[in-house]
């Protein structure tokens, strides 16, 4: 009897043990695919995440290095401004520094050639020098001898010009008064006929009416090629100035 339990417990004892490794094997069996699954899973993924970083990473270089490139062409664009911009001013100042020179030089050309015109005798006397202007510039008028003498005479008796004449007149007038030196004239007097002007001014302070002169000869409208320029002091030491445009270039 004791036999029999022993041999049955031993047939039981044997399933039970070919039941725990067949589980046993079929677990680790199980595990081993899954573990080898794993890696085949996690690859791909890196791989593509890979893949997708790189042209974002590509991408942010290419914006990274835009900024840098349009910053250097704006810089050099600048500066070949600047650089057009100064030779432009320089060229300018230096035009005017020769306009000036020319004014001048013209200036004291036509004062020595009113001085030649002076000595030659003049048929107008000085009553009717004095009937042509206004009482500040009488006596002033009256000094002008020989041939300028009868040039000023036969200026004013020129038939007055309500075109041409009467526009320049208003645009040489206009300027004068705007200009910050007119509160250093003391009389003014503007005439324009056909091509000429005369100009007859009388200062408050010496060089206020060159500075005036100096600039008008700047603005765009003043086309006047040919200036002549007189100067006298009268009885009250103040600087008395004819001046005179003429379309017509010196001779």
């Amino acid at each position: 009897m004791n036999i029999v339990k022993v041999i049955a417990l031993l047939i039981i004892g044997a399933i039970f043990g070919y039941s725990f490794s067949f589980i046993g094997k079929a677990y680790n069996e199980e595990n081993l695919t899954s573990t080898a699954v794993i890696p085949l899973e996690i690859l791909p993924s890196d791989k593509v995440s890979t893949l997708k970083e790189t042209p974002s990473a590509h991408r942010q270089a290419v914006v990274q290095e835009q900024p840098v490139e349009m910053k250097n062409q704006n810089v050099t664009k600048s500066l070949d401004e600047y650089s057009l911009n100064k030779e432009h001013l320089d060229l300018v100042q230096k035009y005017k520094a020769l306009k000036k020179r020319h004014f001048k030089a013209q200036t004291k050309i036509m004062k020595l050639k009113s001085q030649v015109a002076s000595l030659s005798v003049s048929k107008f006397t000085d009553d009717e020098m004095k009937a042509l202007v206004a009482k500040p510039f009488k006596k002033f008028i009256s000094t002008f001898k020989g041939k300028f003498r009868n040039d000023i005479y036969e200026f004013h008796k020129k038939e007055d010009d309500f075109d041409w004449g009467y526009d320049t007149k208003m645009k040489i007038s206009d300027y004068i008064q705007m200009h910050y030196e007119s509160q250093n004239i003391a009389h003014i007097s503007v005439i324009c006929k056909q091509i000429e002007c005369e100009i007859l001014t009388i200062e408050k302070q010496e060089g206020a009416w060159q500075k005036i002169l100096m600039d008008i000869n700047q603005q765009p409208w003043f086309i006047f090629p040919s200036t002549t320029i007189s100067l006298r002091t009268n009885d009250e030491n103040k600087l008395s100035t004819y001046t005179q445009f003429s379309l017509a270039p010196n001779d």
